[in-house]
């Protein structure tokens, strides 16, 4: 199955760690070496509790990073699910997270460029645009110092090569 896997382990481990916390990568570390494992045994390998097991596999699930298969237990006529890792499914995700982001940054860019911003130079003070500046006089809104205008060139430098980062990386 280790095969299959087409993202780094370390790569692995921080998306559940971003969906699940340490103990999502115990489980992600079991799902690893296990195919086709009960929530029971993976807590048992993991000494996390049944339940927040279960709600770590349906987190992990909802975002398609690991399957299950469902059968009724011929004795008990309880449903039994064994989960597994769906590796071909990681970059799908991270592609997903990464047009997101994109989205997001450039929404950002968009903002900050078609601003001017003021800032008190307080730095428990968050920075304002120039309409808020002009209502309130050119004085800051909390704390009633002079505000100067901010040069946001950096914030958009910075934000143009996160960009062109992650289009590079999307191919686009």
């Amino acid at each position: 199955m280790q095969a299959l896997i087409s993202v780094s382990d370390d790569t692995l481990y921080n998306i559940a760690r971003v969906l699940g916390g340490e103990q999502g990568i115990e489980i992600i570390k079991v799902l690893k070496e296990n195919e086709d494992i009960t929530v029971e045994d993976i807590s048992a390998k993991t000494n996390i509790q049944i339940n927040d097991v279960r709600k770590l596999l349906y987190r992990f699930y909802n975002h398609s990073l690991v399957t299950s298969r469902r059968f009724r237990d011929k004795e008990t006529g309880w449903f039994i699910f064994q989960w597994r890792l769906q590796p071909e499914l990681v970059e799908a995700y991270i592609q997903g997270m990464k047009h997101k982001i994109l989205k997001k940054l450039e929404a950002r860019l968009e903002y900050e460029a078609s601003h001017e911003f003021y800032h008190c130079g307080n730095p428990m003070c968050p920075k304002t645009t120039f309409e808020v500046a002009m209502e309130t006089v050119f004085r800051c809104p909390h704390c009633d110092e002079p505000l100067r205008r901010v040069d946001n060139r950096p914030i958009i430098e910075f934000l143009e090569k996160k960009i062109a980062e992650i289009k590079g990386d999307l191919g686009d």
